[in-house]
């Protein structure tokens, strides 16, 4: 009989709250635990669970669940005689905080004032820059065209750097500035909006204007010509870059988060909110009225971008007609969510992501203040409790709700978790009920530390931490005169495609957990993006306000 090791949260855990953790051992009986404290004392001890075969995990495992103590001090797990990291009572406010800087440090087109990451502005028209203040972009009907010349080029400077690399797209920049938003909307904490309206003014600038035969549409995306290697600094960049067609997806996507920021911004910038509610109105029928306009794989191929592709834009139709029925009450939204032939339930069971945007609709209705008497907001009420309910159950083992139903984990996969907590975290809101609370704190404790891997899958959050990301300017684990990663920056995670070199030439028949390397040569598990920092920043804020003493919950059995 052997324990292999002793995984927690290695941020730590919130006093009065569940203390869980997982042991990976052959043993097929309980285990001794000793909780000691830093000077070696013993103040907790109790016997570990025998849960069997962890699948994901690729091993058998023991569980341990007691409640987290009080105080300051520098806690051990001890099974075995085999010791966890040392871990303490977490700050999540910090994480918060570090986790929305990351968006600031991936801001393209203006210089990063950081004393540790700190660079010049990026795709300004500075050489070697080619930049972003007249791209071309490749329609025939272009207004913008000189005769036989090509197009003149749109201004489309400004928004984030998505991941790793230099693009920028306007799927993944509306889901960032919707999760943004939504903080501030659950929160009433407008500390988000500068970086949200970041964000936002991009789409709107990538919203083609009145006299354009594509009026109202959004452009795809701008991105290098030809991809570039590891490191470069944004500002060195020297390939062209090129726009990708206008979208229905990204249209829609900013039909959503305009809407969504008519609300939010009211209180603060009424000028603001009432551009962003023409904008809304102008993309909403943009896309109507260009129902089948979809990103390519073909598009993008041969060039230095992501493709992005999407053939089915019914849930980002939902989601805009979502947002705009709490921000108007219409019945023409009402009627569009309606007639979606859309599965709600399922959509929040799956999580969202850029492609899958049908859950962030299911919030706004269930949460969102303004509209709320429609069958659709019952109906949203109703399939929150009911799937958290059901990732409850699915929390066993290393304690992630995310549970797949091919087993195999997807790229991305800590996003998954990401998504559950929000749905969780959401459900404790509507309902009352500390047991979905929880379950959100769970899903920090799996990226932080009590997952197969060992890692948090954070940097800078752990004694084990993720150190080594896919990213061109972070990148001192290849070339010392860059930048380390900054703290607070959630990686993609274990994927089970393992689809890069590195990946798969050390982690080949892993199973799914398992699936995952620190190293800045795997884009498939070690990447970073936007949105994926920006369900952190929402979740981990969401639990600290949740943890401050005036709106604590009851403690979860």
């Amino acid at each position: 009989m052997t324990t292999h090791a002793v995984r927690v949260n290695q941020l730590g855990y919130p006093a009065g709250w569940p203390l869980r953790a997982t042991v990976a051992t052959d043993s097929p009986a309980p285990l001794r635990w000793e909780l000691r404290g830093s000077a070696g004392a013993t103040v907790a001890a109790g016997e570990t669970v025998v849960h069997g075969s962890d699948r994901a995990a690729g091993e058998d495992v023991h569980t341990i669940s007691t409640t987290a103590p009080a105080g300051e001090d520098r806690w051990t797990l001890v099974v075995d005689g085999v010791e966890s990291v040392p871990f303490g009572t977490p700050d999540y406010r910090a994480l918060a905080r570090d986790a929305g800087h990351f968006l600031y440090l991936q801001r393209s087109g203006a210089p990063i004032a950081d004393p540790r990451f700190g660079r010049p502005a990026g795709h300004v028209d500075v050489a070697p820059n080619r930049g972003d203040g007249a791209v071309a972009c490749h329609r025939a009907d272009c207004p913008r065209r000189r005769l036989l010349f090509g197009c003149r080029g749109h201004d489309l400077r400004g928004g984030w750097y998505d991941a790793g690399d230099h693009g920028k797209y306007a799927v993944t920049t509306a889901v960032t500035v919707w999760l943004l938003q939504h903080a501030v909307e659950r929160s009433g904490d407008p500390a988000l909006l500068d970086e949200a309206r970041w964000g936002l003014e991009f789409l709107l600038a990538a919203q083609l204007p009145t006299g354009d035969p594509d009026a109202g549409m959004v452009f795809a995306a701008v991105h290098d010509v030809r991809w570039t290697g590891l490191p470069l600094r944004p500002d060195e960049d020297p390939q062209p870059r090129t726009v990708r067609i206008p979208t229905t997806a990204a249209t829609y996507g900013l039909a959503a988060v305009a809407a969504q920021a008519a609300r939010v911004w009211e209180v603060h910038d009424p000028v603001f909110a009432a551009r962003c509610r023409t904008a809304s109105d102008r993309a909403w029928n943009a896309a109507t009225h260009n129902p089948v306009v979809n990103a390519t794989v073909a598009e993008a191929a041969d060039t230095g971008g992501g493709p992005y592709d999407d053939d089915d834009v019914r849930d980002e139709r939902y989601w805009a007609a979502a947002e705009l029925a709490a921000l108007t009450g219409a019945e023409e939204y009402r009627y569009a969510m309606l007639h979606s032939g859309l599965d709600p339930r399922a959509a929040l069971h799956e999580g969202f992501d850029w492609r899958s945007t049908l859950p962030l609709a299911q919030l706004t209705l269930a949460l969102g203040p303004g509209w709320t008497a429609a069958a659709a907001a019952n109906e949203a009420r109703a399939a929150l409790a009911t799937v958290s309910e059901q990732l409850l159950v699915n929390i066993e083992g290393h304690g992630t709700p995310y549970v797949p139903a091919d087993g195999r984990y997807c790229w991305g996969s800590n996003s998954r978790v990401l998504a559950h907590a929000m749905t969780l975290g959401a459900a404790a809101d509507h309902t009352g009920d500390a047991r979905f609370f929880a379950g959100e704190l769970a899903c920090l404790d799996y990226l932080l530390g009590r997952n197969a891997t060992g890692f948090s899958q954070v940097t800078g959050y752990g004694a084990r931490a993720a150190a080594r990301p896919h990213h061109r300017f972070f990148a001192q684990a290849i070339d010392p005169a860059y930048p380390p990663a900054p703290p607070g920056v959630v990686v993609g995670g274990p994927n089970s495609g393992l689809d890069d070199p590195v990946a798969a030439g050390a982690r080949s028949g892993a199973p799914p957990q398992k699936c995952w390397i620190d190293d800045p040569g795997s884009w498939a598990t070690n990447e970073v993006t936007i949105g994926w920092n920006a369900a952190l920043t929402l979740v981990s804020a969401h639990v600290a306000a949740r943890l401050a003493p005036r709106r604590s919950l009851p403690a979860a059995a």
